[in-house]
């Protein structure tokens, strides 16, 4: 296949672009460049985005204005949001696979992983477009969007560890992000970041 023929099918056959992706030889060095070149365009894209989007919003005070002032403002923050998010992604997969009895390896993960952060730039150009033609109509694509990305994430883990069955991996994917998450929030709130206090604080 080639590279257009790789980006193409990864949209609407993304189970052969997997199988493809996971399995090609390639070194450490080769994978962290990659790493660093799909997080450094996401944040260049996210930044570019975001401040086309809340520009309307700056003065206003909303429950938003933290996180213009965090991340909007800092695209360097932004950029360790993005790298600690991908292996964040690469992680659950490889070692939530592995409860399992997968036998799936970091990198091979971490590739899929990679891959599928790359398809979302294009993703995300397209998505930014819909924005200021239809928000309504954009705002239902998010949510297609989001499920897609699941949905290829489990057919990573399938690929790499061996599994049989996309949807049972979907599901159980899932209920383990809540329970992460869920612990993360818990962990937080007991090194005294309380997420609800905050948001309550400034609604």
């Amino acid at each position: 296949m080639t590279f257009i023929d790789l980006i193409l099918r990864s949209f609407f056959s993304p189970k052969a672009v997997l199988d493809y992706v996971v399995k090609m030889k390639l070194d450490w060095q080769i994978v962290m460049e990659a790493v660093l070149f799909v997080c450094i365009t996401n944040t260049l894209l996210t930044h570019t985005f975001n401040s086309f989007v809340f520009s309307a919003s700056e003065n206003q005070d909303n429950l938003l204005n933290p996180y213009i002032d965090l991340v909007l403002n800092k695209p360097f923050v932004l950029a360790i949001i993005e790298v600690t998010k991908l292996f964040f992604i690469a992680i659950l997969l490889t070692y939530g696979g592995r409860l399992f009895s997968g036998f799936g390896s970091f990198l091979d993960i971490l590739k899929g992983v990679v891959w599928i952060h790359f398809i979302l730039i294009f993703i995300n150009i397209g998505l930014f477009v819909v924005i200021q033609l239809n928000i309504t109509f954009a705002s239902y694509l998010v949510l297609l969007i989001n499920f897609w990305i699941m949905w290829v994430l489990s057919e990573c883990a399938v690929r790499t560890h061996g599994f049989k069955s996309t949807f049972r991996v979907f599901v159980v994917g899932i209920l383990l992000l809540i329970l992460v998450l869920a612990l993360l929030i818990q962990l937080a709130n007991g090194i005294g970041v309380n997420f609800l206090e905050r948001v309550g604080s400034s609604a």
